[in-house]
């Protein structure tokens, strides 16, 4: 059992690091207006609330009760982008048709697609769905938000 909490130690070190350095390669738009509540509730199957913004660099919006599903975009830099690419999590692979590159991860109830489109890369990340779950549903959401950079 320790030896998996700390196996596990890497990947949470690595989100909590995502979403403590602000990234700045937004268009004119706020991380909030780069999806709608009617995008997310269609791509997901639930209803979703309004964004939040997560600082300037990101935007989170919540699934109703009793769905624990939420949703995070955020900018991000070549580097993390390219940590991405390498990261031992369970789920690690390509994926086709968006962006000039994108690269799903996933481990049950914590999925994420990054997404380089020219020199910006963003991360469409969705809580609480299993990853065959996950991988359809973040692939339409990110979709939709790379059109907005």
């Amino acid at each position: 059992m320790l030896r998996r909490n700390v196996a596990a130690l890497p990947l949470f070190g690595f989100a909590a690091l995502l979403f403590c350095s602000p990234q700045a390669g937004w268009s004119q738009s706020s991380p909030c207006n780069m999806l709608t509540e009617k995008q997310l509730s269609s791509a997901l199957g639930v209803n979703v609330g309004a964004g939040s913004p997560i600082g300037d660099y990101g935007c989170s919006w919540h699934a109703a009760d009793p769905a624990k599903v939420m949703v995070t975009v955020s900018m991000q830099s070549a580097k993390m982008f390219e940590g991405a690419k390498k990261s031992p999590v369970a789920t690690n692979k390509p994926v086709s048709g968006i962006g000039d590159e994108a690269i799903f991860t996933g481990v049950p109830n914590f999925c994420s697609l990054w997404v380089r489109k020219g020199a910006k890369y963003l991360l469409v990340r969705v809580y609480g769905l299993q990853v065959s779950d996950a991988e359809p549903k973040l692939k339409s959401i990110a979709a939709d938000a790379v059109s907005k950079i």
